[in-house]
């Protein structure tokens, strides 16, 4: 368990210059909107809805193309010969597969929420189940249902240690985005200007930390891959 987030860290370590450089055209915006939304909320109620309304559309749009370009971005390392990556490539990639990931977030949450209402277990269980399929929709092109299927019938042996590992990843997380909160809590008594973009580049920060989720994910899924290659195709044999 613990090897696997060990491991998901290393990769991050030493791709994270290049995966701020490939996601910073998602990152920054969303970093730039998050904290000049605040000024919004001083006007009526149409307009406090309408920029929360928005805030939560971006984050979702922005945190699922950024796990696109995330997973593209590993899955192109895992490769053998594998040479430097073309940033335009990726996100040509990415953005078809975007629906595809919508659909498995929905339906993941959905799972994992009403699991998590049985006494918490079956939830747990739930998201080591059903989380690869994040990166089956990349990697192979399933439907958001196809992938949530070959999950569940992949993934089931290994549940838990899936779970666990990002039980452990997501505490470890937790620790880091709590320091940086603290950190913007501090920037209170600067002034306006530079406070705002202080903030924005600790949310930039904060959300480049969140990939090591993804990350951990691909580890699991090339493990899986090598365990269980897929047959040769008919006319290989």
């Amino acid at each position: 368990m613990l090897n696997r987030v060990t491991e998901a860290l290393y990769f991050f370590r030493q791709h994270w210059l290049a995966l701020l450089l490939l996601l910073g055209p998602v990152l920054v915006p969303l970093s730039i909107f998050q904290n000049h939304r605040f000024h919004v909320l001083h006007g009526g109620d149409i307009e406090k809805a309408a920029a929360d309304g928005l805030a939560l559309g971006l984050q979702l749009f922005g945190g699922i193309l950024a796990n696109t370009l995330t997973i593209l971005y590993c899955l192109h390392q895992l490769q053998p010969d594998a040479g430097p990556v073309s940033r335009s490539a990726l996100w040509q990639q990415a953005l078809p597969r975007v629906p595809g990931l919508f659909v498995v977030q929905i339906l993941t949450g959905i799972a994992v929420f009403g699991g998590l209402m049985l006494l918490i277990v079956p939830g747990v269980w739930l998201i080591g189940v059903f989380m690869p399929a994040y990166v089956l929709v990349v990697a192979e092109h399933p439907s958001g249902l196809e992938a949530l299927r070959r999950a569940w019938a992949r993934f089931r042996p290994g549940a838990w240690m899936l779970a666990g590992s990002m039980g452990v990843m997501l505490s470890g997380l937790l620790l880091v985005l709590s320091g940086f909160a603290g950190l913007e809590r501090g920037l209170a008594g600067e002034e306006a200007g530079l406070r705002w973009v202080l903030a924005s580049l600790l949310d930039i920060a904060a959300m480049l930390c969140t990939q090591v989720v993804a990350i951990l994910l691909v580890r699991f899924y090339d493990l899986e891959r090598s365990a269980n290659p897929a047959p040769p195709a008919a006319g290989d044999l």
